[in-house]
C-alpha cells in the first residue's frame, strides 16, 4: 500500500514539474499591480463577482465577496478599465500604470433605473447579485446571496437552497433535509463549507442532512452544476458549497447585525423562537487583522399526525393496503450554529486564514403509534372495497428518542501572490457525530386475534375492531427496546493549489495545478439491549392514558380513532424498579449490537492540471483529474440458527481503484448581454457507508419437510462506484435591469447505478450446508441508466414600470427531467431513485420605500422511493407544492421588523403504492406555521 501512495505523490509531483515548464516557457508580466474596490455608488454595497476588464490587454477579473479585485504583473502603460455587473450602468475609466508598485482605483456603479423609492437594497441587491455570480461565473452554477436566503421564508440551508434551479429537496417532519442536484440521489453530490468537504455525521450514508445547518450563518449557497478539475471528483449531481463570511466583507471593516422571532405552529400550539448575532471588525495599523464572530439559536416543537398503510397487495383480484398505522409525533428541534473566522492580511498579495464552524443539532422525538396487522384468518365479506379478515392482531407502543448530530470543521490556509504565480494552501480537520443517548420504545400487543374489518372506498383507507381493541386491558406486554448510538467521523483534508497566468499567444489565460490529500476514518458502535418478557403478566392497563383526540379530524373526521396508549413515565417507573424481572431477549439483543456496528477508513489522493485562456469573447477552461481511493472495511456477520443468536463473527473488506476524470467548458460572450455555454465532464460517486461494509444477518431454519430455509441480508465491499459522463448546453439572456432569462440542457450517462437487489435460490449448497431454498438481499450495481434534463429560470425587475409599479419583481424556474435505469429482475424502466420528472418554483415580489413583500411556490412531482417485484409493489413519494409569505418593513437605517408564514397550504408528505395508482400508502400533515421578528443591521 505504501508504494502505491508514493507513486501517487510521484504523478502529483510530475504534474507539477510539467506546470513549472510551461510557466517558464511564458510570457513574462511586468511587475505592477492594479487593485481596487467595486461598490454600489449609491449605498456603498460591495459587488460581489463584478466584471473588472482592462481592455488593451484583454485581461479581466471577478471581485471577490468583499467586492474587491486584484489584477497583478501588469506592463506599464495606459489602460481603459472596463467595469460591470449585472443590473448597474457600466463604467470605463482610463488607469496609469507604472514601471513597478501598486495603485489603487475604487470604482462605484450607478444602479439601472434607481430612484429615492426603488433603491438596489434587500432583496433586489441579492438577486442581482446571484443573477451577477451566474453571468461572470466560467462554469455553470447558481448561488443564493445569504441576504437572499434572508429574505426568503427558509429555516435552514436546505430550504433556502430549492430555491434553485434544478434543486429539490426531501421532507422530514414539515423541514427540508436532504438536496437533490438535478433529482441525483443527496449521498452522490458534494457537500462543501468554502470549498472543503463536509464530514458526513449519519451512519448509513454520505449524505449531509442540511437541516442541521441554520441558513443566517452563511453568506453565500452555491450549487456548481459542472465541475472544473480542481474540484473533487464526486459530484453526479452537482457540488453544493456553503460559503461563511469574511470581516474584509464589509465597506467600512465593522459590522454588526442581529435577529431574534417567536412563532406559532398551528397544529400544537407552541411557540417557536430563534436568535442569531454576528459581529466582525478589522483592525490593525494597515486593517491587516480580521475578526468576524457570527452565532444562531432556535427552538421548535414540531407536531405531526400520520396515517401508514404499507404496501398494497393483490387478494381474489383485488388490491387492498398492508397493516393499517397511526402516529402521533411531537418534536423539539434545538439548532445551534457558531462561525467564527479570522484573517491576516499583512500585504495586498498575502492573505492567511482559519475559518471554523461548529454546529450542533438535537432532535427529541415522541412516536405514538396504534397498529392494526388485520390481514390473518380468512378473507369474508369481500367487494370491490371492503372486506373482513376473521383474524386480526394489533399493537400499542410509544417510543422517546433523542438524536443528536455536530459537525465541527476547522481550516488554516493561505494564498500568495507572487509575480505571475498564485499558490494555495490550507489543512481542515473536522468531526462529526450523531449520538443517540437513547432510544426507548415499549409495545403491547393484542392478546387474542380479533376480527377486523377494511375499507378503501375512500383516498384514505380505514380498518375497523372490535371494541375490545380500545380497551387497555386487552393489551398484554410485548417488548421493550433500549437502544443507544454513537457513530463518528474524523476528517483530514490538505491541499495545494498553484496557479501562473501567462499569454497562449496574444489570449491572456493561466495555468493550474494541484494536489490534494482527504482522509476519513469512520465508525458505528450501536448498543441494544432488548426485553420481551416479565416474571409475571404485564397489561396496558397499569400504566397507560388516553391517545389523542381529534386525531386526523383536521382530514377525515372521526376516521382514525387513537384508543388508550401507554403511559411512558409510568412504565420506565416501573422498569427502573423491577428491572431484574424482565427477560432478556438475546436474539434481539445480539442483532442489535453486531448488526449496525462497522468501521470504515476511506483515504483519496488527487491531482489535477488544467487551464483556462480567453480568445475573443470565449473562455475555454479544461484539463483532467486524476483520484486514487483506498478503503477499508470492518463489521461483523451475525449467524442465527433457527431463529436462535448462533455467533456474531468479525469481517473485513477493502476497495482500491482509480479514475481518470477529463473535462472542458466553455463560456462564449455573444453579446453584451448574451451569453452561451457548454461543458463535458465526468465524474463519480461512491457508495454509501452501510452498502460497502461486509455486514451479514444469516437467519435459517427447517421447514415442514425438514430442509432448511435461510435469509441473508449483507452489504457488498465489491460495489464498483458509479461513473457518470456529463453533457451541458445552456443559453443566458441578461438585461440591463437585472433580469435573465435562460435555458439549459443536461444529460447523464450513468453507469454502475446502484439497487438493491433479492434474489431467491432453491436447492442451493450455501457455506456447507444445502438450502431448499435461501433469500439474499444486498446492494449491486445495475449496468446504467440515464438522466436528460432541461432548465429553465426568468427574473425580472420591473424598475420600467411607472409608480409603485415599478417595486413589483418576478422570479420562474421550471426543471424537467427524464430518466431511467434497469433494474434487477424488471423488464421495464425505471426512473432514478429520487428523480422528480418535474420541479419548478415561483416567486413574486414587491419592494419600495422601505417595505417588501414575498409570496413564493415551489413544486417537484413524485419520484421514486422503494422498488419492488413489479410496477404496482413500487413505492413513490407523491407530488409536493408549498407556498410561503415573508414581509419586512425598515425602520429606520438600521432595523427591519419582518413577518413570515409558512405551508399556507398546509400540504401533506404522501407515499403511494404503485406509480399512478391513486392507493395511499402514507400520508403525514404538519399545518401552517408563522414568525414574528425584528432585524438590527450597523
Amino acid at each position: 500500500m505504501f508504494a502505491k501512495k508514493t507513486k501517487q505523490r510521484h504523478v502529483g509531483a510530475r504534474l507539477l514539474v510539467l506546470a513549472s515548464a510551461l510557466a517558464v516557457g511564458s510570457t513574462a508580466y511586468a511587475d505592477a499591480l492594479l487593485r481596487g474596490r467595486v461598490n454600489d455608488a449609491d449605498t456603498e454595497r460591495p459587488l460581489a463577482s463584478a466584471e473588472v476588464r482592462i481592455a488593451e490587454l484583454n485581461r479581466r477579473v471577478r471581485t471577490d465577496s468583499s467586492g474587491n479585485f486584484t489584477l497583478p504583473n501588469l506592463p506599464a502603460g495606459e489602460y481603459t478599465l472596463e467595469v460591470q455587473s449585472v443590473g448597474y450602468e457600466p463604467t470605463e475609466l482610463v488607469v496609469t500604470v507604472p514601471d513597478a508598485g501598486s495603485i489603487t482605483e475604487n470604482i462605484g456603479l450607478n444602479g439601472y433605473g434607481v430612484t429615492e423609492e426603488v433603491m438596489v437594497t434587500g432583496f433586489r441587491a441579492s438577486q442581482l447579485d446571484s443573477v451577477q455570480d451566474k453571468n461572470s461565473a466560467d462554469i455553470i452554477k447558481d448561488s443564493i446571496d445569504a441576504n437572499d436566503a434572508g429574505k426568503l421564508p427558509d429555516q435552514n440551508a436546505a430550504e433556502a437552497l430549492r430555491r434553485v434551479p434544478g434543486v429539490s429537496i426531501s421532507i422530514d417532519q414539515g423541514e427540508g433535509r436532504y438536496v437533490a442536484v438535478r433529482g441525483i440521489d443527496p449521498g452522490l453530490n458534494n457537500v462543501t463549507m468554502d470549498g472543503q468537504t463536509i464530514g458526513a455525521p449519519e451512519a448509513d450514508d454520505r449524505r449531509i442532512a442540511l437541516d442541521t445547518i441554520p441558513a443566517d450563518v452563511l453568506s453565500k449557497l452555491e450549487v456548481i452544476k459542472t465541475v472544473t478539475p480542481d474540484l473533487d471528483g464526486n459530484s453526479i449531481g452537482g457540488t453544493v458549497n456553503l460559503v461563511t463570511p469574511s470581516p474584509y466583507d464589509d465597506e467600512d471593516g465593522f459590522m454588526i447585525k442581529g435577529s431574534a422571532d417567536i412563532g406559532y405552529y398551528d397544529m400544537n400550539g407552541e411557540s417557536p423562537y430563534s436568535a442569531s448575532a454576528a459581529y466582525s471588525q478589522v483592525f490593525g495599523s494597515e486593517n491587516q487583522f480580521g475578526m468576524l464572530l457570527s452565532a444562531s439559536y432556535s427552538l421548535r416543537e414540531y407536531q405531526s399526525e400520520n396515517v401508514q398503510t404499507d404496501i398494497w397487495e393483490e387478494e381474489d383480484g383485488y388490491y387492498i393496503p398492508g397493516e393499517m398505522v397511526y402516529r402521533d409525533y411531537t418534536l423539539e428541534r434545538e439548532r445551534t450554529g457558531v462561525v467564527a473566522n479570522f484573517e491576516w492580511r499583512p500585504r495586498d498579495d498575502f492573505k492567511v486564514y482559519f475559518r471554523n464552524l461548529f454546529n450542533e443539532f438535537a432532535d427529541t422525538e415522541q412516536r405514538i403509534e396504534t397498529l392494526y396487522d388485520y390481514r390473518e384468518g380468512d378473507l369474508e365479506d369481500q367487494t370491490a372495497t371492503s372486506g373482513t379478515f376473521t383474524e386480526g392482531e394489533g399493537e400499542k407502543a410509544y417510543k422517546k428518542r433523542l438524536e443528536e448530530q455536530s459537525i465541527s470543521q476547522s481550516t488554516l490556509g493561505g494564498e500568495w501572490l507572487y509575480g505571475a504565480n498564485t499558490l494555495s494552501l490550507s489543512a481542515t480537520f473536522g468531526h462529526t457525530e450523531q449520538k443517540t443517548p437513547y432510544d426507548i420504545e415499549w409495545s403491547f400487543e393484542v392478546s387474542d386475534s380479533l376480527p377486523m374489518s377494511y375499507d378503501t372506498s375512500d383516498f384514505f383507507p380505514r380498518v375497523t375492531a372490535p371494541g375490545d381493541f380500545m380497551d387497555p386491558s386487552f393489551f398484554e406486554f410485548n417488548q421493550v427496546d433500549r437502544n443507544s448510538q454513537l457513530v463518528e467521523e474524523d476528517l483530514s483534508i490538505f491541499q495545494l493549489d498553484w496557479r501562473h497566468d501567462l499569454d497562449f499567444g496574444d489570449n491572456p489565460g493561466y495555468i493550474k495545478t494541484g494536489l490534494k490529500f482527504t482522509g476519513r476514518d469512520k465508525t458505528s458502535d450501536n448498543t441494544g439491549p432488548s426485553y420481551d418478557g416479565y416474571e409475571d403478566d404485564l397489561l396496558l392497563s397499569q400504566f397507560s392514558v388516553p391517545g389523542k383526540e381529534g386525531f386526523y379530524d383536521s382530514v377525515r373526521p372521526g376516521f382514525y380513532p387513537f384508543g388508550p396508549i401507554p403511559d411512558f413515565a409510568g412504565w420506565e417507573g416501573f422498569f427502573a424498579q423491577n428491572e431484574a424481572g424482565f427477560e432478556l431477549n438475546s436474539d434481539d439483543t445480539n442483532e442489535n449490537e453486531f448488526a449496525e456496528d462497522f468501521t470504515v477508513t476511506e483515504d483519496v489522493y488527487a491531482a489535477y492540471i488544467m487551464a483556462g485562456v480567453d480568445i475573443g469573447d470565449v473562455t475555454i477552461t479544461g484539463g483532467v483529474r486524476f483520484e486514487e481511493t483506498e478503503s477499508e472495511y470492518g463489521a461483523y456477520a451475525v449467524l442465527f440458527d433457527d431463529g436462535d443468536f448462533d455467533r456474531a463473527q468479525p469481517t473485513r473488506g477493502s476497495s482500491r481503484y482509480d479514475d481518470v476524470l477529463p473535462g472542458i467548458q466553455a463560456r462564449w460572450q455573444v453579446t453584451d448581454g448574451f451569453v452561451a455555454r457548454a461543458a463535458w465532464t465526468n465524474t463519480i460517486g461512491r457508495p454509501g457507508y452501510i452498502q460497502l461494509v461486509p455486514y451479514r444477518i444469516f437467519d435459517f431454519e427447517p421447514n415442514d419437510d425438514d430442509e432448511l430455509e435461510g435469509e441473508v441480508e449483507e452489504g457488498n465491499p465489491n460495489l464498483d462506484r458509479l461513473q457518470s459522463e456529463n453533457w451541458d448546453l445552456s443559453f443566458e439572456y441578461y438585461t440591463e435591469s437585472g433580469g435573465i432569462l435562460a435555458a439549459g440542457l443536461f444529460y447523464k450517462d450513468i453507469d454502475n447505478p446502484i439497487f438493491s437487489r433479492s434474489q431467491t435460490f432453491e436447492n442451493i449448497n450455501y457455506e456447507g450446508r444445502e438450502f431448499a431454498e435461501l433469500e439474499i438481499t444486498r446492494p449491486e450495481n445495475a449496468e446504467a441508466g440515464e438522466l436528460l434534463g432541461l432548465e429553465l429560470n426568468w427574473q425580472q425587475q420591473f424598475l420600467f414600470l411607472p409608480g409603485f409599479m415599478s417595486g413589483f419583481g418576478a422570479s420562474v424556474n421550471y426543471t424537467y427531467t427524464d430518466s431511467e435505469a434497469t433494474v434487477f429482475d424488471r423488464d421495464d424502466k425505471l426512473p432514478f431513485f429520487l428523480q422528480s420528472t418535474d420541479v419548478a418554483n415561483a416567486a413574486l415580489y414587491w419592494e419600495r420605500s422601505g417595505l417588501e413583500l414575498r409570496l413564493a411556490w415551489t413544486y417537484r412531482s413524485e419520484y421514486l422511493d422503494e422498488v419492488g417485484g413489479d410496477p404496482e409493489e413500487d413505492l413513490y413519494v407523491d407530488d409536493h407544492s408549498q407556498v410561503d409569505f415573508k414581509a419586512s418593513y425598515a425602520i429606520g437605517d438600521h432595523f427591519d421588523v419582518y413577518f413570515e408564514a409558512r405551508n399556507l397550504t398546509d400540504e401533506p408528505l404522501r407515499y403511494i403504492s404503485g406509480k399512478d395508482s391513486g392507493r395511499l400508502a402514507e400520508n403525514e400533515i404538519y399545518g401552517w406555521n408563522a414568525t414574528l421578528g425584528l432585524q438590527f443591521n450597523y
